[in-house]
């Protein structure tokens, strides 16, 4: 019997802030441009929740890409024309504990939760 696939979630935030539509798309780029069409599908990559206002986006990602999508994250310099540092702000295995560990760490207010 085949099992599901693990995942993690990971709290990405642009600095200055960006659409979370854009931050996903820049992050699918780099992963591409480093580890290829295979490795992306492979990574299953897939924006979950947006907070447009806070500039935060939460991206799903296998628990096998994890260490690929950390690094893919840090190369990311670029969003459109301007140039942008992001900034993972936690991982965790579900949306809910994720949530739970940004209001621990009083994240909350760029989240709007």
């Amino acid at each position: 019997m085949a099992r599901r696939p693990k995942r993690r979630y990971l709290a990405v935030y642009a600095e200055p802030k960006a659409n979370p539509e854009d931050i996903a798309r820049a992050i699918e780029s780099a992963y591409e441009e480093l580890f290829g069409k295979l490795g992306l599908a492979s990574a299953m990559l897939k924006p979950v929740r947006s907070y447009p206002d806070r500039g935060v986006a939460i991206i799903r990602c296998s628990l096998e890409s994890l260490p690929k999508t950390i690094l893919a994250i840090a190369s990311v310099t670029r969003i459109g024309e301007e140039r942008t540092a992001l900034r993972i702000l936690s991982i965790s295995g579900t949306i809910r504990s994720l949530k739970d560990k940004l209001e621990e760490k009083n994240y909350s207010e760029k989240m709007g939760c």
